[in-house]
């Protein structure tokens, strides 16, 4: 894939990251069965970008989230409170949601995959909290690139294929770490 020639600074997240700014920049990120969400606030200049793996810890413990994006729950409260803190209000808040490819499934037996849980929970979520969606791009079996321009709210999003079997390798990667850290966090772990 060629690299995008940027006249502005760009920050690049990976999952369980964030970033919001009032600066004129692009906030970047590859997603496969992930989501990212390009909350704004409209004529300000003023956004941010999530990318979280799960919707929220498989043993429902919510008492391990903690002040980073992992799960999408808490992706989403970060990423609104960063936005309320450079001056942004609740009822103008806007989003885009990218992501959402299928190309894992959490264990076996499970009725929906990664990214039709992801993509239920993001659309739900943003419906409860009443932020209107101005557009989306979400499912499919590829990777997408997404460049998300914080002056204009304006997102560039590309299909790609080249990177799929890293991106998949990673997510698998990530998810099994979620999924150990949820299983024994605040619980003692011996290592002989």
């Amino acid at each position: 894939m060629t690299s995008l020639k940027l006249e502005v600074p760009e920050r690049i997240i990976g999952p369980g990251e964030y970033y919001a700014s009032r600066e004129d920049m692009v906030i970047s990120t590859l997603l496969g069965s992930c989501i990212s969400v390009a909350l704004y606030v409209p004529g300000t200049g003023m956004g941010g970008l999530n990318h979280f793996m799960l919707p929220s810890p498989q043993n429902h413990d919510t008492s391990i989230l903690t002040n980073n994006a992992r799960y999408g729950v808490n992706a989403m409260e970060v990423l609104i409170n960063e936005i309320f803190k450079l001056g942004g209000r609740r009822g103008a808040l806007r989003a885009k949601v990218f992501g959402g490819s299928t190309m894992l499934s959490i264990g076996t037996g499970d009725a929906l995959s990664v990214a039709q849980k992801n993509i239920r929970f993001i659309f739900e979520f943003l419906d409860t909290e009443r932020i209107p969606v101005d557009s989306y791009s979400v499912g499919g079996t590829l990777p997408r690139k997404i460049y998300f321009f914080t002056a204009t709210a304006k997102v560039l999003m590309r299909f790609t294929k080249s990177e799929s079997s890293g991106l998949t390798r990673r997510e698998e990667k990530y998810t099994q770490s979620l999924q150990e850290s949820s299983r024994n966090d605040g619980k003692p772990i011996l290592f002989d």
